[in-house]
């Protein structure tokens, strides 16, 4: 269903001090008492801008001494005296850095990259080869046409066979019929995706042809702002936001012809599954949810209430929702897609990517996507090159045992491995691909859980501080923005410092392979890790299987309750901007599997 900047903004206070300011005059004046010299402006300060160095009467050592259990550390009572004197600055410069207005996508001066120097990335053409299909005739049915592939759909629209119209009436339709029970749609944009879906029959009787997703209708996560729209991000403090201009890939998606059904529900500020307006529900067992944070495009792409969405992923939110519904979602490389006009979060983990009922269909998703963003620090301009007839002999895939033992979020949360992974296991062996056996380094990966809370606790600081958060779900962000602002500057860092060296040695694990294979959450240190390193992954349905109903994690909530039939996936991680490589391995497995027919009992 995913920052720096709080702890910078610590370490900023701490530099506060001692960084000349320009006065009103424009010159630099000492501080009364000061011994500085005119020809030394780097050691005066206007008195009104530096915080004050003076003891605090709020702050006491046993203030200090209290804060270092917070902290893990110990200092003598000389250490904290002399502390005493000079915390007062620090404080009064926090005080200062809330003072100073800044725009929510205002993104920091630390900006992350996958990319590890000295190591060589080769160049992509943009180039898509599709496997050769044979759609069959266009359905009689309504539902059988809901649920065809994004390349089907094509096919019959380029044919002539349906128009864009009649499609986007369809998928209206189901989500009047259907979404409400759901709760997968913020903002229905029917009158909207009618008129776009005219524009391209007419196109495409004047004979412009935009491509695979000409006239094909899509539901984009409400984490995207849309010209006129409501973007509210799911979240009760931003229900009325209406933006002006459209994201970077929402014109993207328009340009290559795509029309635009709505807003799909996102967690509340992507966190969970619960927006203000309810809980989104999975279609294979509406008593469950539908993962998060991009809850509204798992459940609207299984539900067939859409032909693709779009989701985004910070730690797991399109693997994770597309995991629960059984859908295809592919989380892109960290900096290839777009985020200009993207709700802003994390900052060194937002990505962006398709969800899809098959494989392929997240191809031409991902090269209309795909390219260079002007207003972000963190775009990386590579080219997505897919070839379908890659040979997949060539292809090294590494896997672990382990990870197709038990599924879940780690100790005393997780179940034993389904039938259905296991024979996806031997559906790839089968395929004649060269299975290696890796280990993970032994990493404390989920320290860096405390990263990603950092970075959206500094974009969303003014929630906490004037008490809005507790319009936000109490499962979602309140707390741990609170505790996040417990962490030192120091501890933020060495996990930046650790995040390095997990770089380091999933470069040196991919240099022996092409990709790594597992149930998704086969393996949630691996899945933490892909997402701190800035990897690629996709997620595909393996197979079905039976379970009561699950309230939050894998378990079953009564495992003696009415079995359900749900889904179970299978995911590859790939290389940086190996995108291709990894959607190809997907396609062959989920036509190896035949699993994906199967439909939610919804309709």
């Amino acid at each position: 269903m995913t920052s720096r900047r709080d702890f910078l903004a610590s370490s900023a206070a701490l530099a506060a001090g001692t960084l000349a300011c320009q006065p009103d005059s424009g010159e630099a004046s000492a501080a009364p008492g000061a011994n500085a010299s005119a020809a030394d402006p780097d050691t005066s300060a206007p008195e009104s801008a530096a915080p004050t160095a003076q003891p605090s009467a709020d702050i006491t050592a046993a203030t200090i001494a209290e804060a270092e259990k917070l902290h893990a550390v110990t200092y003598t009572d000389e250490e904290r005296e002399q502390l005493l004197q000079s915390i007062g600055g620090q404080v009064a410069g926090v005080r200062q850095l809330r003072e100073v207005p800044r725009e929510l996508g205002l993104q920091p001066a630390i900006t992350f990259d996958p990319r590890l120097p000295g190591v060589s990335y080769p160049a992509q053409d943009d180039r898509t080869e599709l496997s050769a299909a044979d759609p069959g005739p266009l359905p009689d049915d309504e539902a059988d046409i809901a649920y065809a592939s994004v390349r089907e759909q094509a096919h019959w629209i380029r044919m002539g066979r349906i128009t864009s119209r009649r499609l986007t009436q369809i998928y209206l339709n189901r989500i009047e019929r259907l979404a409400p029970d759901l709760y997968c749609y913020i903002t229905v944009t029917a009158d909207h995706a009618l008129a776009q879906a005219a524009e391209s029959d007419r196109e495409l009787a004047a004979c412009r042809y935009r491509g695979e997703l000409h006239g094909i209708p899509y539901g984009i996560k409400d984490c995207f702002d849309t010209a006129g729209i409501p973007t509210t991000w799911g979240a009760a403090p931003y229900r009325d936001r209406v933006p002006s201009t459209d994201a970077r890939i929402v014109t993207m998606l328009r340009d290559a012809g795509a029309v635009l059904l709505g807003k799909l529900a996102t967690a509340s500020l992507a966190n969970g599954y619960r927006w203000y307006g309810g809980k989104v529900r999975n279609p294979w067992n509406t008593e469950e949810h539908a993962g998060g944070s991009s809850a509204g495009p798992g459940s609207a792409t299984a539900a067939a209430l859409c032909s693709f969405s779009i989701g985004t992923d910070s730690l797991g939110s399109i693997l994770n929702p597309a995991d629960q519904c059984g859908v295809v979602g592919l989380r892109a490389t960290f900096g290839r897609v777009p985020t200009e006009g993207a709700m802003p979060l994390t900052p060194s983990l937002d990505r962006i990517g398709p969800l899809t009922r098959r494989v392929e269909d997240a191809v031409p998703v991902m090269a209309a996507i795909n390219g260079p963003d002007p207003t972000s620090a963190s775009s990386i301009d590579m080219g997505f090159d897919y070839d379908a007839g890659l040979d997949l002999r060539t292809l090294r895939i590494g896997y672990s045992p382990d990870w197709f033992r038990e599924v879940g979020f780690g100790p005393g949360a997780a179940v034993q491995v389904a039938d259905a992974h296991l024979e996806a296991l031997d559906a790839l062996r089968a395929l004649d691909v060269e299975m290696v056996e890796v280990e993970l380094p032994p990493f404390p990966y989920r320290a860096l859980i405390a990263n990603l809370f950092v970075e959206a606790a500094t974009i969303y600081e003014a929630l906490t501080l004037d008490g809005r958060d507790d319009q936000l779900p109490p499962e979602g962000w309140p707390n741990v923005w609170r505790q996040a602002r417990l962490l030192s500057a120091v501890d933020y860092l060495q996990a930046e410092r650790l995040r390095r060296g997990l770089m380091h040695e999933f470069h040196r694990i991919y240099s022996d392979v092409d990709a790594l294979f597992a149930p998704t959450y086969g393996s949630f240190e691996l899945l933490m890790a892909m997402n701190y390193t800035g990897h690629p992954g996709i997620t595909l349905r393996a197979g079905l299987d039976e379970s009561p109903t699950r309230s939050t994690g894998p378990i079953p909530d009564d495992p003696q309750g009415e079995p359900h039939t749900i889904t179970r996936n299978v995911a590859f991680h790939g290389r940086l901007f190996e995108e291709g490589k990894i959607l190809a391995l997907a396609r062959a497995l989920e036509e190896r599997l035949g699993v994906y027919h199967h439909r939610p009992p919804t309709g």
